[in-house]
């Protein structure tokens, strides 16, 4: 005896009705994700753009602040050397043999984690992205000068202190020959190959500083005027 099996038609519609609610419940979640993912990517972009805003700026004022001071000693080395090649010489408790250099930090911290980290994607303009990546390549090349210049001038520094303290010895016991107080025999100073070799190695330093620090003053006020463009 044969029992009949009666087959019931699959409900197709609502397999498909439920097969497009699945569908479509995956792509909105993955475009919330996406959203979610390129929103965060902004504020992250943002937040890079304003301590990179914060950093310029900061190296801005730095920058000017030591072309300033390197200018002002240079005048003044130039001053010495044309006094002691020219004259007339100054007296003993005016005489200025100016060395040193004033030291300059850029901040490339938030740089440095753009580019290193990876993140310099997140960057949308184009222009701003070239510029830090330029930057990044001219201010190590700069430091590495600065570094050399610096070397320079704390060996003529050390010069001049050496034969300015061998001057005012001089001048010293000449004084006490004649019961007197010297400061410096400045004739004597200013005719010392020694020290005006000195004046001159910092002359050329601090003009090749000046020339190098000049070349930082365009990218900075450049990137500055992007990323304010940027954020607005």
């Amino acid at each position: 005896m044969r029992l009949g099996l009666t087959r019931s038609p699959l409900p197709w519609k609502r397999l498909l009705a439920e097969f497009a609610v699945i569908v479509t419940g995956v792509l909105i979640a993955l475009a919330v994700d996406s959203w979610w993912e390129r929103q965060q990517e902004r504020n992250h972009a943002e937040e890079y753009l304003k301590q990179l805003l914060v950093d310029f700026e900061e190296t801005d004022g730095r920058l000017r602040a030591t072309i300033a001071a390197d200018t002002k000693r240079l005048e003044g080395v130039n001053s010495a050397i044309d006094r002691a090649l020219r004259g007339p010489w100054p007296p003993a408790d005016s005489l200025e043999l100016p060395t040193g250099y004033n030291y300059f930090e850029p901040l490339t911290g938030t740089l440095a984690a753009l580019i290193q980290g990876g993140d310099l994607r997140l960057l949308r303009s184009d222009s701003i992205r070239f510029e830090l990546i330029a930057f990044s390549a001219l201010i190590h090349e700069n430091q590495t000068i600065l570094r050399h210049t610096e070397t320079l001038i704390w060996n003529s520094t050390e010069r001049v202190i050496l034969g300015r303290a061998r001057h005012s010895q001089s001048a010293r016991r000449e004084a006490n020959a004649m019961r007197g107080w010297g400061q410096v025999d400045v004739a004597g100073a200013l005719s010392d190959p020694e020290i005006i070799s000195a004046l001159q190695v910092q002359a050329v330093a601090s003009q090749i500083r000046l020339f190098n620090l000049g070349r930082l003053e365009g990218p900075t006020s450049r990137i500055i005027r992007l990323i304010h463009a940027e954020l607005k």
